[in-house]
């Protein structure tokens, strides 16, 4: 069987992660998309549908549970590493597409990152589809790969706005080639503008009777919110370790090689390099001044670097130097992920951000005026437990530090902080919060509300009875959750201790009505604290 090496490779990726997500559970992000495949739309605040019916239809299948979701994004993540070898393999054979594909093996972000299904994952499948057929639109023009085009960026469009950009370098390429400019002039190019379009008049519709919300937050989230240049080392640092620094090396020298065929617009290597580099160009350019610059939206530079790279390398490499390459890819690949998982798990440093903010709560355990006055003069950001330790003992009596110091240390330790944290012991969290339920009368609710959408949508898929989280902090992505309902119907309000005294003000201001404390939930992992939350029930 020729496809037996290819299918060993993604049976070993499958079968290693298969063993990680034992260890970690899905990070709140995949759980706050769980949310919407509850409450099917034609669009959402944030983005379009195909990410919540995709997990519509996995647990459909495998039921609202962690392993249906850890195996289904598992499996999306295989089909777009069969889908790359498919298409590397119909344009340079077997070997180079096994060679891409162990390139892509090696990148943290196909591996590590494949635990969690989040929209990009579909969104990919529907891009390397598109970029695919306009290379064989290239090599033998018809109009059914045109047609076939639109459909894929249509429903590449349900699943991530950016399928805009597939146009956009399509329509760069044709320019910047004179034997092909003519293409422009070319109906068919219009028409399969127009499948796609109408692939997408759902997410208009919607958008349409939402005050175009979408649309809206998209625009401001990439153009604005940042002092220019303050987010794009942070972008460019970040994809560099997440698709590996020696990929990105040789992407760069891979486009030097390939510089003779880069000037031929029906190769196919001119097509991959201005598809795959111009999103590159455009996510670095938006990072200037956007507020948010997430390292992955460089995933599909570093697809087409695999794609090119897969040929070229095993024409240019002998075999042992080949392999010592790819092993060092692997190498980096493993360590990196070890690295990670190792400190989600029993970190190696302690790199926790202490900061005291809740000085009520203090208050409310017995701290004196003087003692909480002491504390405000001299606050700090500090890192680690050693060093907030020491800095409170500067300022802070004998008296004071013995009496209160490990109680104003749990309250200024900024966990949310630590993003590693995010993916661990939520199962346990949400068992701690359903027993205090219970004990407090109240066992089965039928809305959670944080500030935050993250924190109520991860404990809502762990609590028996999967009550419908609301955020304050975005209430315009409440589809689920309307505000005079959750007032009315058996409700709670959780906040972590850190946040709690400005998760308080934000409740009060937008609910105008009453709490009772009900209780405090601590999750801890081997003398760590993982999880501080304040648990407070709703009262009309």
């Amino acid at each position: 069987m020729k496809h037996a090496p290819a299918f060993g490779i993604l049976v070993i990726h499958f079968l290693i992660f298969a063993i990680v997500n034992q260890s970690l559970n899905p990070h709140p992000d995949m759980l706050d998309h769980w949310v919407w495949s509850r409450y099917l739309s034609f669009s959402y605040y944030e983005h379009p549908p195909m990410i919540a019916w995709l997990i519509r239809g996995i647990t459909l299948i495998g039921g609202n549970t962690e392993t249906a979701l850890e195996v289904g994004s598992q499996l999306v993540t295989l089909s777009i590493l069969a889908l790359v070898y498919a298409g590397t393999f119909s344009l340079y054979g077997r070997k180079s597409a096994l060679v891409t594909l162990l390139i892509l093996c090696s990148m943290p972000y196909f591996t590590l990152g494949s635990i969690f299904l989040h929209i990009t994952q579909p969104f990919l499948i529907f891009w390397i589809f598109a970029l695919f057929l306009l290379i064989r639109f290239h090599q033998h023009p018809a109009k059914n790969w045109l047609l076939w085009i639109g459909v894929a960026a249509g429903f590449g469009a349900l699943s991530k706005y950016i399928m805009l950009l597939f146009y956009v370098g399509l329509f760069l390429h044709l320019l910047l080639y004179r034997k092909t400019r003519k293409e422009i002039l070319n109906p068919w190019l219009y028409v399969a503008g127009m499948v796609s379009l109408a692939i997408f008049i759902p997410v208009i519709i919607w958008n349409a009777e939402h005050n175009w919300i979408s649309f809206r937050w998209q625009l401001e989230k990439g153009t604005s919110g940042a002092d220019f240049g303050e987010n794009t080392l942070d972008f460019t640092l970040g994809h560099l370790l997440l698709f590996s620094p020696l990929w990105a090396l040789m992407g760069g020298l891979g486009i030097w090689w390939l510089r003779d065929r880069l000037v031929q617009a029906s190769r196919p290597e001119s097509v991959i390099a201005v598809l795959s580099i111009f999103p590159l160009l455009f996510f670095t350019f938006m990072s200037l001044k956007g507020t948010i610059s997430d390292p992955h939206w460089a995933n599909l530079a570093y697809l087409g670097i695999a794609i090119l790279l897969g040929n070229e390398l095993l024409q240019r490499f002998r075999k042992k130097s080949l392999y010592a390459l790819l092993a060092a890819g692997i190498s980096f690949n493993l360590a990196l992920s070890g690295i990670v998982v190792t400190q989600a798990l029993n970190p190696l440093i302690d790199w926790m951000p202490y900061e005291l903010k809740n000085y009520d709560y203090l208050k409310y355990q017995g701290l004196q005026e003087t003692t909480l006055s002491k504390l405000r003069n001299n606050d700090k950001r500090l890192y680690s437990s050693e060093q907030y330790s020491r800095h409170l003992q500067k300022f802070l009596s004998p008296a004071e530090f013995e009496e209160y110091g490990e109680l104003i240390q749990k309250t200024a330790m900024d966990v949310s902080a630590d993003r590693l944290t995010r993916v661990i012991d939520w199962d346990k969290t949400g068992e701690q919060l359903q027993q205090l339920l219970e004990q407090k009368g109240m066992p089965q609710i039928a809305f959670i509300v944080s500030r935050e959408y993250q924190l109520s949508g991860a404990l809502s898929f762990y609590l028996p009875h999967q009550p419908w989280p609301h955020s304050i902090e975005k209430p315009e992505r409440n589809l689920w959750s309307p505000l005079e309902e959750v007032k009315r119907r058996p409700s709670i309000f959780v906040c972590e201790l850190q946040e709690c005294q400005g998760g308080l003000s934000d409740f009060t201001e937008r609910f105008q009505m009453p709490l009772s404390f009900l209780g405090e939930i601590e999750t801890p992992r081997k003398n760590r604290l993982i999880r501080n939350l304040q648990v407070y029930a709703l009262s009309p």
